[in-house]
């Protein structure tokens, strides 16, 4: 098998990276009995900047979970790319106290082309001993080869669920972070955990269980309302999906009237935390973005790769934009930068003039997205509102002090922060390949 030019571009670029980051924590897995954590519900975020407490908040919540599933249980993840030594460790401490394994991850993320000795190390591991189990009890790490339950796209979700951590049952955490060191340590993502929810736990499964055949599913689009939690999963494909979902929601918003202590100013309030958006879906989110900042709608905007197009017109309008993409060693790369796929909005939503709404998952805003595998979560509480909304507008307003305009002036080549694209021509490379590889 040949490797194209982009794929032998991302391999020079991201294992050097991969190697110092995962060249700790590779101690042996072993641990004779369960730790005693019962996750808590709602939102964790992680801040690559904050030290390594607050990087490893996810991954920490991660393990401490799975390290607490006793014996007899099962976990499922799904997670577009796998590479923590961390996780794997836990996981195959789980699998070695009797606890069913389940990972299933992208081909495009470990294949002879793309070496991922962490996930084929957890893979031999979960495979040892399954010959004496019942067959609901093997454990197994698989790729999809593409989108899992669709015909074109890629793996992308992430979901992690847990049928009985210590006491708490049916656990599901979702978000943007990836089952990768690389997440705590170079990306903001979120994770959202629902606890004693049996009937979301059996939908996520549902979904896992359809995931691991790796065949296109007539109904890929599924949309499951429980009061005021919404999950829908991708591929956008079937019944019900002749329109932009993301788009709809825009659509609904009004941007005068807000009323109740919602919005500001009586304008409805959005705040948007978005890795990617571009193509034509992306043009057609930014031209609604920008006509309700022009009707009043109070936006906040942190991204991290967005189209040309789709930057000219959220600029034209004036809508207000933090990139928080950074190129840390000044190779002209993007290396730091926010994962997020969240959307927040209080005021005027459809008939509702005092709506509060959290949208977060695994999708980003661009036409692949909806051919993939992905959670969209709808989130219809005030308290987990305003969380977001204040993360949110954190990050736009607490760009990192590391991040110095002149901090690569040794390099010769530019020395503000505006012009990593200018590195990256004078170095011939790609300013977003680190980010197009683990979107």
């Amino acid at each position: 098998m040949t490797t194209s030019p982009r794929k032998k571009l991302c391999l020079a670029l991201v294992l050097p990276v991969l190697v110092a980051v995962f060249a700790a924590g590779t101690s042996s897995p072993a641990q004779a009995t369960p730790a005693h954590y019962n996750p808590p519900k709602g939102a964790t975020f992680n801040n690559p900047y904050g030290g390594s407490v607050a990087a490893h908040r996810i991954v920490t919540q991660l393990v401490k979970t799975i390290d607490s599933v006793r014996t007899g249980h099962k976990i499922r993840i799904a997670s577009w790319n796998f590479r923590s030594n961390a996780i794997a460790n836990a996981l195959i401490r789980a699998h070695r106290r009797g606890v069913s394994v389940r990972v299933i991850m992208d081909y495009g993320n470990w294949n002879p082309d793309i070496p991922n000795a962490i996930a084929r190390r957890t893979h031999v591991a979960l495979a040892q001993g399954d010959k004496h189990r019942k067959a609901s009890m093997t454990s197994w790490l698989r790729r999809c080869r593409g989108s899992c339950r669709g015909k074109h796209g890629i793996a992308h979700v992430k979901f992690y669920a847990f049928d009985k951590v210590q006491k708490t049952r049916d656990v599901v955490m979702y978000g943007s972070a990836n089952a990768t060191e690389l997440a705590a340590t170079i990306q903001w993502n979120d994770l959202y955990t629902l606890t004693k929810s049996p009937d979301k736990y059996a939908e996520f499964i549902k979904i896992f269980n359809q995931m691991k055949r790796d065949k296109p599913v007539a109904q890929g689009f599924r949309h499951y309302q429980h009061g005021r939690i919404g999950i829908d999963f991708y591929p956008y494909t079937g019944d019900g999906t002749d329109k932009d979902p993301v788009l709809s929601v825009l659509n609904a918003v009004r941007c005068s009237g807000a009323t109740a202590g919602t919005g500001i100013n009586g304008h409805t309030k959005i705040r948007i935390a978005q890795t990617a958006t571009y193509g034509q879906r992306g043009l057609n989110l930014a031209e609604r973005l920008a006509q309700m900042k022009r009707r009043g709608c109070n936006i906040r905007l942190v991204y991290a790769m967005f189209g040309r197009q789709v930057l000219k017109t959220l600029r034209n309008a004036h809508v207000p934009m933090t990139h928080l993409a950074y190129d840390a060693d000044c190779n002209g790369i993007y290396d730091k930068y926010v994962h997020m796929k969240s959307m927040t909005i209080s005021g005027h939503y459809g008939s509702n003039t005092h709506a509060r709404y959290t949208w977060n998952g695994s999708a980003n805003w661009t036409p692949v997205s909806l051919a993939s595998d992905e959670v969209v979560g709808t989130l219809q509480m005030g308290r987990v509102t305003r969380e977001y909304s204040n993360w949110i507008d954190y990050l736009f307003t607490h760009v990192p002090a590391a991040w110095k305009p002149s901090h690569c002036t040794e390099t010769g080549i530019v020395t503000d922060r505006q012009s990593v694209t200018a590195r990256a021509r004078a170095l011939n490379v790609d300013p977003y390949a680190l980010i197009r590889q683990d979107l």
